[in-house]
């Protein structure tokens, strides 16, 4: 009589124990490799709450002014392009008169972006977040933990032919 339970080694043939950690080992490598090209080629542009950027219109209707909170879940870089000058004030303190400028906003800050001008300005803020290190190192370890599995694999493979 075959004892019946959880364990591996008591429900399933050395073929079958091979054929099972290979396909977890491709599984793994697919999965790591699908989530760090997602962290690197869509990640950076999904910022939470504004996506990849805002577009901005100064104007008569809001007296040439436009005034936007920008939250950084993780470490924020913001670009301003706009067609025209603008007065750029961060957190209320003047920056410059500029139509591209770029800042740096830090995990968990905050910063309050103003603008103003004298004439008509449309223009927008890209924002793009940078990847944070446990992410980066999640999709290591699957692709590290596929990597040894396949290892084993073909260790279990030659152990087993000799």
């Amino acid at each position: 009589m075959r004892p019946i339970g959880w364990c591996a080694g008591l429900l399933f043939s050395e073929k079958s124990k091979t054929v099972l950690l290979n396909i977890l080992s491709f599984s793994l490598l697919l999965a790591g490799s699908a989530y760090i090209t997602y962290l690197h080629l869509i990640f950076p542009k999904l910022v939470p709450g504004y996506g990849g950027g805002e577009g901005f219109t100064l104007g008569e209707a809001n007296n040439f002014t436009f005034q936007m909170p920008w939250w950084a879940y993780s470490r924020l870089h913001l670009a301003l392009q706009a067609n025209d000058t603008v007065e750029l004030y961060v957190d209320g303190d003047y920056v410059c008169d500029c139509s591209h400028y770029e800042l740096v906003i830090e995990r968990g800050d905050e910063a309050l972006i103003l603008l103003r001008s004298d004439s008509p300005v449309k223009g927008r803020f890209t924002a793009r977040q940078e990847i944070p290190l446990e992410k980066q190192l999640l999709a290591f370890f699957m692709i590290l933990a596929g990597l040894v599995g396949l290892a084993l694999s073909i260790a279990r493979v030659r152990a087993h032919n000799l």
